[in-house]
């Protein structure tokens, strides 16, 4: 992904199967012709050929009767999907992933993805590209794929085309060996609508799920688009330290965004696009090549497929016209809110172009939040902006704050919002506005600290939750694992599978949030969790789960699922984790020391012990120097020492809950270490493994 510039390059191109649903004969037809390139007129210029644009799809609406779509063979022998409207002419090709190879609004006549040669596939050009962030997006195996399709619609209100295709599952790139079954044979169903009067189009990405038990996929959208040939474009995305710029001081991974969008403007031209997406499940959003962004792209989390219960998300795309930047998009509007100042006085100037909502009227009432390096911070309310019904044309409006109100300063608008049916909404956004002040940016002088984060509405995603049925199986020993990094060292699953009659199922992560690699098994559905009688994770954080499997985990615990968690080098060792699942585990931390240490002091009463030979402990070579969290709900009990620091610990959050904690590591060399064995060699070691697993699942 990084360093991808959408270069010339030899085509290669996909020669997928030639079967879709529904097949028509092939039919060409000559575009309409219409004005020039708006690149370069004054607005005043623009706001004529807009006008002569709409006359003139007026007179031809009856020769063009409404929206169009055809199949057809390029130049090139490839077959594409031709769809357009009296505002947008694109096409897509389904031999690549059902990818956007031409895109042009055509107020404009500005084609912004044909300079980005999108059948090149190393070069990565083109919209709406489907992408999972669990493999390398160069070897993704989805790209170059072909898609079947069907015309579900042909006007001449509406033409729309359905795509789809089925994963694999690969883990890391295409073949590589590694199947996850939270992507194995997963469905992606697209739908491309566009609507005759429309000066935008839908994108609907459907996921479907046959299989028996649960889909996690971390969906990624993939666009490179070019408004500009001679110029870099700027790219704009919501933060909750303000808007995040490329090129500029911004950055091109955004964690922190606070709303579901993200823009592309070519400042000189006054031309660009905005891509609305679903909020709560967002993960980042993403720009490369800072100097000179080419993509647009977002990745999703938290986006559950259970069992013949599809989901799907939408994507608007609002081409724009006569703006300079974005600092706000909604359904309602599209908008640039532009701070200046003039005879030492503070302005603050609206831009507000149509999003894809109508609206009868939009009230703006700003405030000015300001003295933000003083105190007391300071607001003053001024005078109430009234925007009349928006179009394509974007409508100017200023106000004026007459104190004095040094920068930085937030603007926060509130937007009452009225629509055609009379009712009305509102809306909230803040515009962070640096000015003047020194440092240039939303940061105080310790250049971490900001100097007032803006709002961010937490994620909503959908969690299920169990049913009053959902109660642990006692009766079979299933067992669900987790295994990061260090656990083959540690024979944990040898030493469980000496359990008689255990079933053990596993997923496999290095047990740490890393780039690209994804998780290959998780029980996010109740059904199949609750038939665990305890989940095991080892030298794992929770949240390679993701937010909605500590979620769903959480529940499970609630009820008296076992939890058997080991420690290692990804666990512990840094901030603990916020998610309310992290109450299970009561160590506050556990930094990683070095030292030889023997194990020692035994609880030889508790279970866990039964059968075990305690007469001849072994070592082990690095330990966590772990420390219990303060005021928890009951006093974790230690099992087993390492010298003087606890090696085996048993806590109880509430009554009738068992969690047992192991924080063996297995680093170290035994050669250095001559007649002091490791406790991974130790005779009695699998035996008391396997205790462990049986006491957290209730069969000791």
């Amino acid at each position: 992904m990084v360093g991808r510039v959408c270069p010339s390059a030899p085509v290669a191109r996909s020669n997928g199967p030639t079967a879709r649903w529904g097949q028509t004969r092939p039919t060409h037809r000559r575009p309409v012709k219409l004005s020039p390139s708006l690149a370069s007129v004054g607005s005043l210029f623009r706001s004529c050929l807009l006008a002569l644009y709409l006359f003139a799809l007026t007179l031809s609406a009856q020769e063009r009767q409404g929206a169009f779509i055809a199949e057809l063979t390029d130049d090139d022998g490839d077959q594409v999907i031709l769809m357009e409207t009296d505002w947008i002419s694109m096409r897509l090709m389904p031999g690549i992933g059902a990818t956007v190879i031409n895109f042009t609004f055509r107020p404009t006549q500005n084609d912004i993805v044909d300079l980005t040669q999108p059948k090149n596939l190393i070069g990565g050009g083109g919209m709406l590209q489907d992408n999972v962030w669990e493999q390398d997006w160069r070897f993704q195996e989805l790209r170059g794929k072909w898609y079947d399709y069907r015309i579900t619609r042909r006007g001449p209100d509406e033409v729309q085309v359905v795509f789809e295709t089925k994963l694999d599952g690969w883990i890391g790139q295409k073949d590589s060996g590694i199947i996850s079954k939270l992507l194995q044979d997963l469905k992606i169903r697209r739908t491309v609508t566009l609507r005759q009067g429309t000066p935008h189009f839908l994108f609907d990405v459907e996921f479907l799920n046959d299989t028996p038990f649960a889909k996690l996929p971390l969906y990624w959208m993939h666009n490179c688009d070019r408004i500009d040939a001679t110029a870099p474009d700027h790219v704009f995305r919501p933060s909750a330290t303000g808007i995040n710029h490329l090129p500029g001081k911004g950055e091109e991974f955004v964690y922190n965004f606070n709303h579901g969008w993200s823009a592309r403007v070519s400042p000189t031209r006054r031309e660009g696009v905005v891509y609305l997406m679903d909020y709560d499940y967002v993960s980042f959003l993403y720009n490369n090549q800072p100097n000179s962004p080419y993509t647009d792209e977002w990745v999703y989390d938290n986006f559950l497929i259970l069992n013949n219960q599809p989901r799907k998300t939408r994507i608007h795309v609002i081409p724009v016209m006569g703006l300079e930047r974005v600092d706000h998009a909604t359904e309602y509007f599209i908008a640039q809110v532009q701070p200046t100042r003039q005879d030492g006085r503070l302005r603050i100037a609206y831009k507000l172009t149509s999003s894809y909502e109508k609206v009868r009227k939009i009230t703006l009432i700003p405030t000015l939040v300001h003295n933000l390096l003083g105190t007391p911070e300071r607001r003053d309310v001024l005078a109430a902006i009234e925007v009349p019904s928006l179009g394509i044309e974007p409508h100017l409006s200023e106000v004026e704050f007459p104190g004095d109100a040094a920068d930085p300063v937030i603007v926060r608008t509130k937007a009452f919002i009225e629509l055609p049916d009379g009712s009305q909404i509102e809306r909230e956004f803040e515009h962070f506005h640096t000015g003047d002040y020194s440092l240039g940016g939303n940061i105080l002088k310790d250049l971490k600290t900001p100097v007032k984060l803006l709002a961010r509405t937490p994620q909503n995603p959908l969690i299920p939750t169990p049913t009053a049925a959902h109660n642990v199986n006692r009766t079979n020993f299933n067992v669900f694992g987790l295994f990061g990094s260090t656990s083959r060292v540690l024979k944990l699953e040898d030493s469980f599978r000496t359990i008689p009659n255990l079933k053990l199922d596993a997923g496999y992560h290095p047990g740490v949030v890393v780039d690209r690699n994804g998780l290959t098994d998780f029980p996010y559905d109740y059904d199949r969790l609750f038939n665990y009688r305890a989940i095991v994770l080892n030298n794992s954080v929770f949240e390679v789960a993701r937010h909605i499997g500590m979620s769903i985990l959480i529940n499970y615990l609630d009820r008296g699922g076992g939890l058997f968690y080991g420690g290692g080098p990804n666990t512990f060792t840094g901030t603990p984790g916020t998610h309310p699942i992290y109450s299970y585990l009561p160590i506050a931390s556990a930094p990683i020391d070095k030292a030889t240490l023997r194990l020692n002091s035994p609880l030889k009463d508790h279970p866990i012990f039964q059968g075990i030979n305690l007469s001849d402990l072994p070592y082990t070579y690095y330990y966590h120097a772990a420390k219990f969290r303060d005021q928890l709900p009951s006093a974790p009990k230690v099992l087993l020492k390492a010298g003087d620091h606890p090696f085996l610990v048993e806590y109880s959050p509430r009554p009738g809950q068992r969690v047992m904690i192991l924080l063996g590591l297995a680093f170290g060399d035994p050669a250095d270490n001559p007649g002091k064995p490791p406790f991974y060699d130790w005779p009695e070691w699998q035996k008391l493994v396997a205790n462990i697993l049986r006491y957290s699942a209730r069969d000791l």
